[in-house]
């Protein structure tokens, strides 16, 4: 009886020694880019097991595991998945979180309302679940025409929305050029305390400077858009670099203002048109064209888009933490198209004097530091998520390369 127990329990750990075998798989000869801003690294094997890189280096060093799934990138280049900080998912979530990852957006914020049972939609994803990007959300956003609008309010709904999952705690401060109230400071001064107290990042919705000093003043952690009513002083710049704030930049959002007017080329493109149906397409290129080409906002909106390209060099040049952001999903009428919005970022980012280094580390280290998240995901190291794209090309020759994605791994499986 001794003799047939040991055998079952050895008949197991076999079991469990292939199924474990079975989950490894091994990237070799590539050259990765870590988005640190270290200079790529040639020839490098990369192991992934359970989730997680379980070993790096280079390919002389590194020993495949026996069993292990091994593909062979010689000329291919791997970087971090893409973590977009200003995203927006709606209740369809999982196919608007398969597009995002179909871009090779490996994790998203979520930054207007959610449901109740998003709480138990990420605690899935950390099960292993990922049916498309990763969330993170703020599950409510304080603004003047909700209901919170007093500080004894506002800061009984922060409490409620982070027992009900929030990641962070977001105000919305946006006249919308004067057809709406702005947030009392009461509130939002409130709300970030609260916010606090529960040990959650802050994040402010702003678009002119008043309001963008004034949530500095107030502690709030990521200006959550760039200053698009003038341009940065030096003082300024100096204090969102001394307190260590983010800012994330959504020139592609600016841009989506009024750019379909302007029938840009790149709506034929491919890479644009997987992003929406025909139907979509053909309403984006007749009534959304008209509607922009007769906005009495248009100018405004292109001297926002001006602005926020000149502030985002200014705060790169400065030192600031920049996190790639698009305000990407959304309401469908707005064509803030999830995946190629975050594409179109980088490639705006570059126009305005960023190199492709400092962009990939915008997605990968800027991003997950900004969202607090960067002890597991962000650059690629041993022990972290094993959340990675295979380009076809060099992303540093070219910030478009980003668009040849071979391969997306989340959670170090390949996402298809």
């Amino acid at each position: 009886m001794k003799k047939t127990s040991t055998l079952i329990m050895l008949a197991a750990a076999l079991s469990l020694t292939v199924s474990a075998s079975a989950q490894v798989t091994v990237l070799t000869h590539a050259t990765l880019i870590d988005g640190t801003g270290a200079a790529p690294q040639n020839d490098v094997t990369l192991v992934m097991e359970n989730g997680r890189i379980r070993d790096l280096g280079s390919s002389a060093r590194i020993a495949v595991p026996s069993g292990a799934t091994v593909l062979d990138l010689t000329g291919k280049f791997v970087v971090p998945g893409i973590i977009n900080a200003h995203g927006h998912v709606g209740a369809n979530r999982d196919p608007e979180l398969r597009q995002y990852a179909l871009y090779g957006v490996t994790t998203t914020t979520s930054m207007a309302v959610d449901a109740d049972d998003i709480a138990e939609y990420k605690a899935e994803q950390k099960r292993g679940n990922l049916r498309g990007a990763r969330i993170l959300t703020v599950k409510y956003r304080f603004m003047s025409t909700t209901e919170y609008n007093t500080p004894e309010s506002a800061r009984a709904k922060v409490d409620e929305i982070v027992a009900k999952g929030a990641d962070f705690v977001k105000v919305w401060i946006d006249s919308q050029n004067g057809r709406i109230a702005k947030i009392n400071p009461e509130v939002t001064a409130a709300v970030m305390d609260q916010a606090r107290k529960h040990g959650k990042i802050t994040m402010a919705h702003i678009y002119e400077y008043a309001d963008a000093r004034r949530m500095v003043d107030q502690g709030v952690n990521i200006l959550v858009h760039n200053v698009r009513d003038q341009e940065l002083d030096a003082d300024f710049i100096s204090t969102l670099k001394q307190r260590n704030i983010s800012v994330v930049s959504t020139l592609t959002r600016e841009e989506g203002m009024f750019v379909y007017a302007e029938s840009p080329a790149w709506i034929d493109d491919p890479f644009f048109r997987k992003g929406l149906s025909a139907d979509r397409l053909t309403l984006l290129k007749t009534k959304k064209r008209e509607e922009q080409a007769n906005d009495p906002e248009l100018a405004r909106n292109r001297r926002a888009f001006a602005l926020d390209t000149i502030n985002l060099k200014k705060l790169s040049n400065a030192g600031v933490r920049i996190a790639l952001g698009t305000d990407s999903g959304g309401a469908a009428d707005r064509y803030f198209i999830q995946g190629f919005f975050e594409h179109r970022q980088m490639e705006l980012m570059v126009q305005a004097g960023l190199t492709p280094m400092q962009v990939i580390q915008a997605f990968s280290k800027g991003a997950s530091e900004a969202l607090g998240v960067d002890r597991e995901f962000g650059t690629l190291a041993k022990g972290k998520a094993a959340d990675l794209l295979v380009l076809d090309r060099n992303p540093l020759d070219n910030i478009v390369n980003m668009r040849g994605v071979q391969a997306v791994y989340l959670g170090g499986k390949k996402f298809e």
